[in-house]
């Protein structure tokens, strides 16, 4: 073994790296920090930065750095690539290593369990998001090798990661097709494993919000030992998380206090950012004439008993009788968007993990991974909203309105209803609510070994499974809403008129007569006819074949030509089925489909490093990279046939440093993403969604449809990365170093779906090929939105990473470890729209990120008491893009892109964690989140008063556990 000296906890540790064992490079990933990436897990300061690169050139241990296929110890990659240490996710008490990486400015924490508030699918997942670029666009890996899908777009849930043991998460800031594949067009995450434990360890925690929600049980266990004299090694870990969730929107007093709002009256802005606000259309005891038309009947409605009363409208911002929200009014404190909608699902998390290894020869090792994981969520969409014609002979037609109808000489009114829960609804039902079951298992059998003293070679065989189960319960359908509030009185009693009319041939069999006038008045066997159930499976097969072999080729004026090459085949299948109901689009949301397909690719790659000069007169190091990837693909399912596709991909990169403390880099690639099983053959599902039609500026509910499409072809990027790493020595501390990078990612055909919002607006705006996704009916209003995904033409984002960390020497105070990471975006176009200094989600439209992304972590260590303070800063930002507001030049408040208010305040939040070392083997700790209780900011969204992609919903919330480890 090789010690080189770490500092944690004000003592010094060992970074043990694996050596050859009897004579051969066994090409294991080392467990200590390879420093030269940035250091964000401050686990391993640079200090041991040299004595690395000096174990590794004279002990010749492999260091696989992610980013290339050729061990190297780091000091050299020409590819930003960004280090969080196991210490990192410690001092934040991280329950999934996708927490704390999603702080981070180098992501858009888009996939959260915070962002999937009535979202079906995966309740609960967490999707790491590279440059705001789609999770589909970061490529994770699992010791290098690739994990299986585990969503229903084809990333992964990191839920699934077996954190218990992961060591350090090495994450590749730019592309890397070329060395790993489709993908990787915004980066690599690599989840490298401690394969070397030794002991026993385990955490257990507790969290809990200031506001008595969002509690959240922890605990790990993870144990390894050697065996066979030293030549075989085994290490078991699993751990378990549940997170209750939080409740709705009106737990939290600034929520209902902001939405969006339909504007154009007198004095109003077209949009209008305010609240609380109500539904001006729908009542939860039913609304009589409640669309924005007027009448005689406007604002009837019912009390539970059936008698009429007049309901309290709020103030319509768009100068009509009435609007989709009003602000103020009757139940504008109990929204129907709203209530019962939770802020944080539930969601429970189970993983188990196994590794075994077994040196068979003096050149060759065997190991065999295996891991499981299992997500639970829950989730309720918002409550079923329904217009009904009530004609004059309704079987429940109370008398009161019976008689308005008569003195008007009307012979149907509209009923506008909304099935909100109310502690609980008397009904016993509204909100659906639909449950999620995620299971994964993986296992990889593989061989490593050399051919002599320069050569390395590895082989092994993947086999993945996901297994996908959604079901939703207390679903409203649609058609049979319609038909059961549609009854008359018959000799028979009350029935649906459809089975009166005389002809069988349109009967409902089953069909149960619903009273919708007045809370408490649905049936029971009303409710269990026109609520029902429904269900969605996917079943995600993989199989993964590859070989690899590196090794140095001959020598040059600045050292050792290294090559890497190999080949992969990879099988992915997926097969699904729901049931007729969400067959038909028939849910109120949640509609589920059939699936299959698979995609099998074959590639081969080879990579070289080239130092050209080193250690002359001006020039420390001279490097050159470079890689080449070829891939087939080939595509298949029963419902749309066949088809192929072929890819290369290359990178081209190179390092100069004039000294050994300052060090130039530059990238070039050509990297490709395919489309995945889920975006060519995965379901198109309906939903319902609210847009505004810049015709006229009304706000209004449309079917959106949404999902994949056979029809997609691969997308191609230009990547450009180009920094410097300014590491000088220094007398006041053992490590400083700074490094900035620039990036700039162009996409060709990019993948995705705009938004119904924006593809309303794009098409008003000229474009044609975007107006075939809009339906209008005959009298021009919008009643449709095709938001399925597409080949968008071109997406493209710019920016620069910084990083600044400090490590001071020891003294009588201790010592202090501290870093700052930003990242300052340029540019993110995405359907020719700019989305860069915009941190609103307006519905329907596409998500964009801050100017400004600041992250900062400052640590004390003192003898056994540790103590550290994280804070991140967001500037002002814009709410919509395509937004003017008063603030901004060319502000028109008759246009119908105009804003009340376009601006969201600037947002910063600070954590405390502290941590106690009682005996060398327990150690307690506590984090508090949120130290000032600070509300996010408001910025009206389908979440209501804030968008939580990038701003806390829970408020102050606290931590405390305990950690044992046992040699």
């Amino acid at each position: 073994m090789v010690s080189v000296p770490c500092r944690t906890d004000n003592k010094v540790w060992e970074v043990r790296m694996t050596r050859e064992k009897l004579g051969f490079r066994a090409n294991r990933l080392a467990v200590g920090a390879v420093t030269s990436v940035s250091l964000m897990g401050l686990a391993v300061p640079t200090l041991a930065q040299d004595n690395v690169a000096a174990t590794s050139d004279n002990q010749g241990t492999p260091i696989v750095v992610t980013g290339s296929r050729i061990a190297r110890d780091g000091t050299n990659a020409p590819t930003p690539v960004t280090m969080v240490g196991d210490e990192l996710l410690e001092q934040r008490a991280a329950t999934n290593v996708a927490d704390t990486l999603n702080e981070l400015p180098l992501f858009r924490p888009l996939v959260t369990p915070a962002t999937q508030q009535a979202v079906g699918g995966n309740v609960g997942a967490s999707v790491l998001d590279l440059r705001g670029l789609g999770g589909e666009r970061t490529l994770v890996l699992l010791d290098g090798k690739r994990f299986v899908p585990s969503t229903q777009r084809g990333t992964v849930d990191i839920n699934l990661i077996p954190t218990a043991l992961v060591s350090r998460t090495e994450i590749v800031t730019g592309g890397a097709s070329a060395a790993y594949g489709s993908d990787a067009v915004a980066g690599v995450v690599n989840f490298i494993l401690d394969r070397d434990f030794v002991g026993l360890r385990g955490t257990a925690q507790f969290g809990i919000a200031e506001e008595g929600d969002n509690e959240e049980y922890f605990g790990s266990l993870a144990w390894g030992t050697d065996f066979a004299d030293g030549r075989g090694h085994f290490m078991i870990a699993g751990e378990y998380n549940k997170n209750e969730g939080m409740g709705d929107c009106y737990t939290r007093d600034w929520c209902p206090n902001e939405m969006q709002l339909p504007g154009g009256g007198p004095g109003y802005a077209t949009t209008v950012r305010g609240g609380p606000a109500q539904l001006g259309w729908w009542g939860p005891d039913g609304l009589v004439s409640g669309g924005p038309a007027g009448g005689p009947f406007q604002g009837t409605t019912f009390n539970p008993d059936g008698s009429l009363r007049q309901f309290q409208y709020g103030e319509s911002l768009a100068g009509g009788v009435t609007s989709i929200l009003n602000l103020g009014g009757e139940d504008s404190l109990y929204n129907g968007l709203l209530t019962d909608t939770l802020l944080i699902p539930e969601v429970e998390r189970y993983t188990i993990y196994a590794h075994a290894s077994y040196e068979l020869s003096d050149t060759i090792n065997a190991s065999l991974d295996a891991s499981y994981g299992r997500v639970n969520g829950l989730v309720k969409g918002s409550p079923p909203r329904a217009a009904y014609t009530i004609q004059r002979d309704n079987a429940f037609l109370p008398d009161g309105l019976a008689d308005l109808m008569d003195a008007n000489d009307v012979g149907s009114v509209s009923l506008w209803r909304v099935y909100q829960q109310e502690g609980p609804f008397p009904d016993g039902h509204g909100n659906a609510v639909d449950e999620t079951q995620n299971e994964t298992f993986r296992i990889v059998a593989g061989l490593e070994g050399s051919i002599g003293t320069n050569w390395d070679w590895d082989a092994y065989y993947q086999y993945g499974n996901n297994d996908f189960r959604q079901d939703y319960r207390n679903n409203y359908v649609n058609s049979r809403g319609v038909l059961a509030v549609d009854a008359v009185n018959t000799a028979d009693g009350v029935q649906c008129r459809v089975n009166t009319d005389g002809n069988a041939a349109n009967d409902v069999p089953g069909c149960v007569p619903l009273n919708p006038f007045g809370r408490g008045n649905v049936s029971s066997a009303a409710a269990d006819w026109v609520f029902a159930d429904g269900f969605q499976t996917a079943e995600t097969d993989q199989h993964v074949v590859a070989a690899n072999i590196r090794g140095d080729l001959l020598e040059l004026p600045g050292g050792t030509l290294a090559i890497a090459g190999g080949g992969e085949f990879r099988s992915d299948s997926m097969t699904g089925d729901a049931d007729a109901l969400s067959a038909a689009n028939a849910f109120w949301s949640f509609n589920g489909k059939a699936i299959e397909g698979k995609i099998e690719v074959v590639e081969g790659y080879l990579e070289a490093v080239a130092p050209i000069i080193a250690d002359v007169p001006g020039v420390s190091l001279l490097e050159l990279n470079g890689a080449i990837r070829q891939t087939h693909y080939s595509r298949s399912s029963q419902a749309v046939g066949d088809s192929s596709v072929d890819a290369t991909t290359w990178k081209l990169g190179g390092i100069y440093a004039p000294v050994d403390w300052l060090r130039f880099r530059v990238t070039r690639s050509r990297d490709i993403r395919a489309p995945n099983l889920t975006e060519l053959f995965g379901p198109v599902t309906l939903g319902r969604t609210t847009v505004v039609d810049p015709r006229d500026g009304s706000q209004i509910q449309i079917n959106g449809f949404q999902g994949a499409n056979p029809q997609l072809a691969p997308e191609k990027a230009d990547t450009w990365t180009i920094g410097a790493v300014f590491t000088p020595d220094i007398s006041f501390g053992r490590r400083l170093s700074f490094s900035v990078d620039y990036f700039d990612i162009s996409i060709d055909d990019a993948i995705g779906s705009l938004g119904a919002q924006t593809i309303v607006d794009l098409c008003n705006g000229g474009n044609d090929a975007l107006c075939a996704q809009v339906t209008r009916n005959s009298d021009g209003l919008l009643t449709e939105v095709q938001d399925v995904l597409l080949n968008i033409a071109q997406q493209d984002t710019r920016g620069i990473d910084f990083e600044l960390a400090y490590s001071s020497n020891d003294g009588p105070m201790g010592s202090v470890d501290a870093r700052l990471l930003a990242t300052h975006y340029l540019e993110l176009t995405v359907g020719g729209v700019d989305r860069v200094g915009q941190t609103g989600a307006r519905p329907g439209t596409t998500p964009g990120v801050p100017d400004w992304l600041v992250d900062g972590t400052v640590r004390w260590n003192l003898d056994r008491l540790t103590a550290g303070l994280h804070a991140q800063y967001i500037p002002e930002s814009i709410w919509e893009t395509l937004f003017v507001g008063p603030s901004q030049p060319g502000f028109d408040i008759d246009a119908p892109n105009s804003v009340n208010d376009n601006t969201i305040d600037s947002a910063f939040v600070l954590d405390f964690n502290l941590a106690y070392q009682v005996t060398d083997e327990v150690e307690v700790f506590g984090v508090i989140n949120n130290v000032f209780d600070s509300d996010p900011p408001y910025a009206a969204s389908a979440q209501g008063a804030t968008t939580q992609v990038y701003y806390d919903p829970i408020g102050r919330y606290y931590k405390v556990g305990v950690r044992i480890r046992l040699p």
